[in-house]
């Protein structure tokens, strides 16, 4: 049989998973085919490359910490980072926006924020609040909005808020208006007059945009949780706007101090967990105080009556104290999630972590003066146990990924402590996945051209943030060589990528007359970075299928790393490609193409046919063997067919000829010797001699393995 091959190289037409084509390259809404436009040779497909953003290195410089980041359309996130300088009087948040489609961040600006305590104040929590506001319909007159079937004031929509018209989903708004007043429920006054009149019964968006930031102060009563309202993204500059402290009139552009009394009683918060929104009236924010644990519950969608700046109306209760076992993270701890796993499956929860716990509190044990309030905790137990891994006992931070229902558990980083991914367990079980190494690669923009980012730990924790299957990672740091935003495609890893359709899955191949698949060789980038800087990128696995093509139905089977595929016969073939994202430096594969090798109905590659030792006459037909085969000599089938009509006359195999007699020569037809696995040599005859076949016929005849 003849050897055939197919070569690919990831360049057909795409559809985006879960939408399935058997033409086209099915991919991934995070897989992407990058170009290299210098050498078409480096093209190569694979997830969205690890994004960098060094906010120390800015038009303004900014130590930006404890990501929160807003989904504004399928390919735009916006990132928000708070100010992590030396304690002041005021802070700033930064706003960046990362490209989905091409992995780059960009710089919007920032905003510096003025509190109504004017001391210093060291941020502990940090969460933005956006919601958006399309009840009803509109018309517009040049600064008048009127509303019909609209709550505008009964909704507490704020001054300083933007609006935009002819649709209720915010992509699809291309000018916004700022509001300058919310005069009734069904009337708005705009800072600038639309250039036309805009009929009645049009629809529209409001987004209502707010800070929500937790400190704790220089003067320990001048901490506590505080409120930004009325902004709109379009405040984020390079020169930066200051919004000023509140003073007397709630819902307009500045900021608010929410106090549990007329003294500040939560003078250690150590972060905040906000949960889903209820109404416009209603969403509440969960304080956590380190002192133990103490619990403070806040209604940030409440009606505030202010002096000064600061109100205790939106203060809902306080728990009593309850001790924790570790340390309390300090770190923007607190997170309100609804797990679809565990002993917390479907049950809204407060996850809170100490160095050595995850603590889950759920919501409906937080109650006035409860000291019972943690309904259970999760220790730290390393992937392999403790006599695999060391205990970092530096656990920092807790966030959940929604899109592969597991948590993420930061460390400090401290002596290169690492991080964690997995489900929430109460069983001491071992936790699913470690990752992120201690490389000290700096990523700053002066190094080294050649090197490709990654996230390494530099001895610092990481704040994260997961949002739509991208993990952006923060490194709580204050200097151009230590302060830097990643993304990973936390989707994409193969644990998960099923699930979340963050996978290759090629055309559908047919094969012509096939008799045996042979190997799959897949052509990859095998290390990142020039040899002195080579970094270990992560591994990848390859899958095949023969049936269940068309519809997307097959199950798949793993291909080892030699890629043989011997033991399979199909007329058609696709394949199937993950990658391994959580891991060291969790730097994706990058995949060239692939060659697929199959023998067809033909006579073996290994033999030619030899006329000059065949005979008609004699029903002998005869071979010359031009290579070695690598193992032992298989059994080989000869096949007769009528060559007019294509029917099989014979077919016979050396293992146990019926039909005739299979012989081999190792001195060029001198003499023959009965067929044995010795006939495995390159320059050997070999015949076959049928004992008898059809009179006055033409045929055709293969020799190949069985």
């Amino acid at each position: 049989m003849a050897l055939r091959a197919i070569d690919y190289k990831f360049d057909s037409n795409i559809t985006r998973l879960p939408s399935y084509n058997i033409n086209n390259l099915n991919i991934g809404t995070l897989i992407r085919r990058y170009t290299d436009e210098v050498e078409s040779a480096n093209d190569f497909i694979g997830p969205l490359k690890i994004g960098l953003i060094r906010p120390m290195e800015s038009s303004v410089p900014f130590p930006g910490i404890f990501p929160h980041i807003i989904t504004f359309s399928s390919t735009i996130d916006y990132c928000f980072l708070i100010d992590n300088a030396t304690a002041a009087p005021t802070r700033r948040i930064l706003m960046t926006t990362f490209n989905r489609e091409t992995g780059d961040f960009d710089v919007s600006g920032f905003i510096t924020v003025t509190f109504p305590t004017n001391t210093n104040h060291t941020v502990r929590g940090f969460r933005m609040v956006l919601n958006a506001y399309t009840t009803g319909t509109v018309g517009v007159n040049g600064t008048t909005v009127t509303g019909s079937g609209t709550l505008w004031n009964d909704s507490r929509l704020c001054v300083g808020s933007r609006i935009g018209f002819g649709s209720s989903i915010s992509s699809e708004i291309t000018d916004w208006y700022e509001i300058s007043a919310v005069g009734s429920n069904t009337s708005i006054t705009l800072t600038s007059s639309v250039p036309s009149t805009i009929s009645t019964g049009t629809s529209y968006v409001i987004e209502d945009l707010t800070a929500l930031i937790t400190t704790v102060n220089a003067t320990a009563t001048n901490g506590g949780v505080f409120l930004v309202k009325g902004l709109r993204y379009e405040l984020f500059t390079t020169s930066g706007i200051t919004i000023p402290a509140a003073t007397t009139v709630d819902r307009i552009r500045a900021a608010y101090r929410l106090n549990d009394a007329a003294t500040l009683t939560m003078t250690s918060v150590a972060g905040n967990g906000i949960n889903e929104f209820e109404s416009w009236t209603s969403q509440n924010v969960y304080c956590i105080n380190a002192t133990g644990i103490r619990i403070f519950m806040f209604n940030i969608r409440a009606a505030l009556t202010l002096n000064a700046g600061t109100s205790t109306s939106a203060f809902i209760l306080q728990t009593g104290n309850q001790a924790v076992t570790g340390t309390l993270s300090l770190l923007n701890n607190g997170r309100v999630a609804t797990l679809g796993h565990g002993p917390g499956a479907s049950i809204p929860s407060l996850y809170i972590v100490t160095t050595t716990r995850v603590i889950r509190c759920a919501l409906s044990t937080i109650t006035a003066g409860s000291t019972t309030f943690q309904t259970d905790v999760m220790i730290e137990v390393p992937p392999g146990g403790s006599s695999s891994y060391t205990l970092t006992s530096a656990m920092s931070g807790v966030e959940y990924v929604g899109s592969i229902d597991r948590l993420i558990v930061t460390s400090t980083g401290t002596g290169g402590a690492r991080s964690y991914i997995t489900r929430y367990n109460t069983i001491s079980q071992a936790f699913d996945h470690l990752f992120l190494v201690d490389t000290k690669q700096i990523d700053q923009s002066s190094a080294d051209s050649s090197i490709s980012a990654h996230p390494a730990i530099l001895a610092l924790p990481f704040s994260v943030w997961a949002q739509e299957g991208v993990l952006y990672l923060a490194r709580v740091g204050t200097t151009a060589a230590n302060n830097h935003i990643y993304t990973l495609v936390i989707d994409a890893d193969e644990t998960y990528s099923d699930n979340t359709n963050q996978i290759i899955i090629s055309p559908k191949f047919s094969l012509d007359a096939v008799s045996r698949l042979s190997t799959l060789s897949v052509r990859n980038v095998r290390r990142i970075n020039p040899e002195t800087f080579s970094l270990q990128i992560e591994p990848y696995s390859v899958f095949y299928r023969t049936s269940g093509i068309d519809n997307n139905s097959g199950a798949w089977t793993r291909i080892g790393a030699n890629g043989d595929l011997s033991g399979s016969l199909a007329d058609n073939i696709q394949f199937k490609f993950s990658f391994k994202i959580i891991g060291d430096t969790c730097i994706p594969a990058r995949l060239l193409g692939f060659s697929l090798t199959y023998e067809d109905g033909n006579t073996d590659s290994h033999y030619i046919p030899s006329i000059e030792f065949s005979s008609i006459e004699n029903n002998r037909f005869a071979y010359r063997q031009t290579s070695l085969f690598i193992d032992s000599l298989p059994t080989m089938r000869i096949t007769i067919y009528n060559a007019d009509t294509n029917i099989m006359v014979l077919t016979d195999t050396t293992s146990a000829p019926a039909f005739g007699t299979f012989e081999y020569s190792t001195n060029n037809g001198s003499s023959w010797l009965t067929w044995s696995t010795s006939a495995n040599t390159v320059g050997n005859l070999i015949r076959y001699t049928a004992s008898s076949l059809p009179d006055n016929i033409r045929v055709r005849v293969v020799f190949n393995r069985l």
